[in-house]
């Protein structure tokens, strides 16, 4: 607490689950609910002790698919399937055209808006669908639904198909993750929104495909857009020409840079090592010279000061028209 209040900062972004396994999938939660063990009853006391003591605005990070439901749970099995075989891609991920998949998820997001306040939510990189995926068989269901061919290899073969599967994939998502929150706000009325994208989707618009998301539908659907401005997550080895690139595709998009969150990596996952505490400081004042004017980072690690307190403070100087 002491910690956060020294900075200077107004938001953090704080994990409403457990992943300690580290593979990006939830396989308990922070609060009492009805599907997933409860690790430890935190998040709404931390929540409260965050706005109530430092006087930032909590957002509550959790994954809109990535759940780890127990062996006997009726949904457990309703994942994404790859066509190349595979169960799942980057994270196993619950199907989100499974109605079994939707309730218990819907169930968990409602069990979090009753026990805990909190200023917002912040959904995970999890919410994506890659060129492969999803094969299952509730998602084929819901393309013969929607007029399209019934499997992911049909659709592949066909470009005009492979087109309108990928919009399709991408609008899906988002319409999940809305009705979520709407879950949400019957108890958190003034709720306020963030997702996650990856920089390769802003950068390369025909990533879309490879994702399922997309920058404008983001920008029309949630209050933020929470950026993963990570240059050595993307495999770019010049870090200061990776933010400048970012920064310049999300400014030409009018009024873009006013609700996008960059996120820089404290950590540089490939080695595992900490990532130089003043190329994080440097890295965010660039963000600044270039225009940006929300940024934050991920992990911080209070317990040695990394990245240093010195330093984030002068770079988390908040100013009347920042967010």
């Amino acid at each position: 607490l002491d910690r956060v209040k020294a900075m200077g900062i107004n938001t953090v972004f704080l994990q409403a689950y457990a992943d300690p396994d580290g593979d990006g999938v939830a396989d308990a939660v922070y609060f009492p609910n009805r599907h997933l063990p409860m690790r430890a009853d935190l998040f709404g006391r931390a929540a409260w002790q965050l706005s109530s003591r430092t006087g930032v605005r909590v957002y509550a990070w959790m994954p809109l698919l990535a759940f780890k439901l127990p062996p006997s749970h009726p949904a457990a099995e309703d994942v994404v399937v790859s066509r190349r075989g595979m169960p799942t891609g980057a994270y196993r991920r619950l199907t989100p055209f499974s109605e079994k998949a939707r309730s218990t998820i819907s169930d968990i997001y409602q069990d979090l808006g009753r026990h805990a306040a909190f200023s917002g939510v912040l959904f995970h990189d999890d919410a994506t669908l890659d060129e492969f995926e999803d094969d299952s068989p509730p998602a084929r269901e819901a393309y013969r639904k929607a007029g399209l061919p019934g499997t992911a290899e049909a659709m592949d073969a066909d470009a005009s198909a492979r087109s309108a599967w990928q919009e399709f994939k991408t609008r899906s998502l988002t319409a999940f993750s809305r009705e979520m929150i709407d879950v949400l706000k019957r108890h958190q009325p003034d709720l306020k929104t963030a997702r996650n994208i990856y920089a390769r989707v802003v950068l390369e618009p025909a990533a879309q495909e490879r994702f399922a998301q997309s920058l404008d539908d983001m920008l029309a659907n949630y209050d933020w857009v929470a950026l993963m401005a990570m240059p050595y997550l993307e495999g770019s080895a010049d870090y200061a020409q990776f933010i400048e690139r970012l920064v310049a595709a999300v400014d030409a998009r009018p009024g873009a840079l006013a609700k996008t969150v960059f996120e820089l990596q404290a950590v540089d996952w490939r080695s595992r090592r900490p990532i130089d505490d003043m190329l994080t400081v440097r890295a965010m004042r660039l963000l600044q010279t270039k225009g940006a004017r929300n940024f934050g980072y991920y992990p911080d690690d209070p317990y040695n000061d990394h990245p240093s307190l010195t330093g984030l403070r002068q770079a988390f100087s908040l100013t009347a028209e920042k967010e």
